[in-house]
């Protein structure tokens, strides 16, 4: 249980930092990915093969492309912090948690647009939402 509060520390430090600053602090993206390569090779999360990890980075991966590929409409920031997950997770989990960010940021942006709070220009920051995608995964 405690090695899944490791990623949502990580993730609260880069969504204060994203809400605050509109950037995600990739330091702190990079010691959880380090921390998280040294667990799995000490064995903190069971029986793991180079394929399984290789996996669970995919969804950070893609959404690192997605980024390359539309000039940074989505930050790269966010493709970084979607592979520190999935260091910490496993293919599966990442996706869940990808998509219950994703599901959650829609639904806050359409209500913010629908009570013109917001412009359908104005970016909204993605690293609070993974933060709660992955709070509710992991307590589930």
């Amino acid at each position: 249980m405690w090695l899944d509060l490791l990623p949502l520390l990580f993730l609260a430090v880069c969504a204060g930092y994203d809400v605050r600053e509109k950037k995600i602090p990739l330091v702190v993206v990079w010691v959880g990915m380090a921390l998280a390569v040294l667990l799995r090779v000490q064995g903190a999360y069971g029986e793991w093969s180079v394929l399984s990890v290789g996996l669970s980075v995919i969804p950070g991966l893609v959404f690192w492309l997605i980024s390359l590929v539309t000039g940074e409409k989505v930050g790269y920031g966010d493709g970084w912090m979607l592979i520190m997950i999935g260091l910490y997770t496993d293919l599966w989990r990442c996706f869940l948690i990808l998509l219950a960010g994703l599901f959650s940021e829609s639904v806050a942006a359409l209500v913010l647009l629908a009570a013109r709070k917001i412009s359908k220009d104005r970016q909204v920051p993605f690293a609070p939402f993974l933060l709660l995608g992955m709070g509710v995964i992991v307590f589930l």
